[in-house]
């Protein structure tokens, strides 16, 4: 059995951020990383742009292909870690290999959600979360043919997208009344489904799929409502779930994720969690939220590797923040941004039909807790940075929304330095 002082299992955002955050602390220190994914740290941001055809797979990387080696990381990659012992501290492999750890962490991400309808296990038909899953996509597509996506959210739009750029003629097919209804409100909705719409892609809300269809292999969809599209090619898109069974089975405190403190630890002392599988403190509503995105999972891996490492950082808490571009037209949405959680709160919104601009600003108690920039973006950061710094914005209120506002303007106000 080989022993490391750290070991880290996932190989994404938080697992390569627990690397940088242990070495920060500990020069020297084992460390192990175990990835059921044969291949180096990537951003799975990058899966539709590999679809698309603008990058091959190195361009995927998100650290230098010698990260490894000059970080004193051991590698095993295409190994799944099958079960944790927390008396003996001991992750059993499914290769039969143990690995001793002094402090473990969890940041084995998120699986798509399942799909329960019939037709769900036919041939051409696929989630799209890795970068195996990319590429078994990409066998299926052609120019010409059909492809439906099944779901409205960031990953069935870069999709759409991307297949879209392959030449193919795509639908996206949704339940519920608009696009990414979990990240947008109704008006940014409607202007991204413009967009969407106006370079070819089919867009049908309200539509509950009753089957797909196919022998074998796919051959289309039918609707509850008795209509049926062709398709050559599905995606389902409906989200993601935290991966926490190896948690589950050894018995660390679970709710949707793998419950975590503020210093991002676990139920056990020497177990961490991180990333998309970690519930972890939310930053406007307070309480324990796992926020599935890149930026939060890099932070909290950090602040976990350098506890780990015997520090005493504190994870302040994330916000929920997509960004993507949709045939040109930017989109950043954060915080608190959806109709239905604006209820109590102040709204402060900017719309230029001409342009196709749209920026919204939610304040609660004179703190920006959520907004939405569309077309116009240059001003997401700043925004962001106020929300997380929970800045009293009552003295610039009347700006927030002018053509003009920068960063500048907080040093006038005295906000910042």
């Amino acid at each position: 059995m080989n022993s490391y002082d750290y070991v880290i299992i996932g190989n994404s955002a938080a697992g390569i951020g627990c690397v940088e955050g242990i070495r920060k602390v500990d020069e020297t220190g084992s460390i192990a990383i175990v990835s059921y994914e044969d291949i180096h740290a990537y951003s799975r941001c990058m899966v539709t742009h590999y679809i698309s055809g603008h990058i091959d797979e190195k361009k995927m990387y998100f650290r230098k292909e010698n990260f490894y080696e000059e970080w004193n990381v051991t590698p095993y990659l295409g190994r799944r870690a099958k079960r944790i012992n927390r008396s003996t501290k001991v992750v059993r492999l499914d290769n039969g290999e143990e690995l001793g750890y002094h402090k473990l962490l969890l940041a084995t991400g998120a699986s798509p959600a399942p799909y329960d309808v019939a037709g769900n296990t036919l041939e051409g038909v696929y989630f799209l979360r890795t970068a195996d899953d990319s590429r078994a996509v990409l066998q299926d597509v052609k120019k010409g043919g059909k492809a439906i996506i099944l779901g409205g959210g960031l990953v069935g739009m870069k999709a759409a997208d991307a297949l879209n750029e392959q030449g193919m003629d795509v639908t996206i097919a949704i339940a519920s009344s608009q696009l990414l209804s979990q990240t947008m409100d109704r008006y940014g909705a409607e202007l991204i489904r413009n967009a969407v719409e106006s370079n070819g892609i089919h867009v049908l809300t309200d539509s509950p799929v009753k089957e797909i269809l196919g022998d074998e292999h796919v051959t289309g969809i039918e609707f509850e409502n008795g209509t049926i599209i062709p398709a050559d090619l599905v995606i389902l898109a409906k989200g993601v779930r935290p991966n926490t069974i190896l948690a589950k089975t050894c018995g660390l405190a679970i709710d949707y994720g793998i419950l975590v403190d503020e210093f991002m630890k676990t139920s056990d002392d020497n177990i961490y969690a991180a990333g998309d599988v970690a519930e972890a403190l939310d930053l406007i509503r307070g309480g324990k939220v796992v926020h599935a995105i890149w930026p939060n999972a890099l932070e909290q891996g950090r602040v976990a590797g350098m506890n780990m490492a015997g520090a005493n950082v504190t994870y302040g808490g994330g916000i929920g923040m997509n960004s993507a571009e949709f045939f040109g037209v930017a989109a950043i949405s954060m915080g608190l941004c959806r109709t239905r959680d604006e209820k109590g709160m102040e709204v402060l919104v900017c719309k230029n039909g001409e342009k196709g601009t749209y920026r919204k600003i939610v304040l609660q108690n004179n703190i920006i807790v959520g907004a939405v920039c569309i077309g116009d973006v240059e001003c997401a950061g700043v925004f962001n940075g106020l929300i997380l710094r929970r800045t009293d914005v009552s003295k610039i209120k009347d700006i927030l929304l002018r053509d003009d506002f920068d960063y500048a303007k907080l040093v006038g106000a005295g906000l910042v330095e």
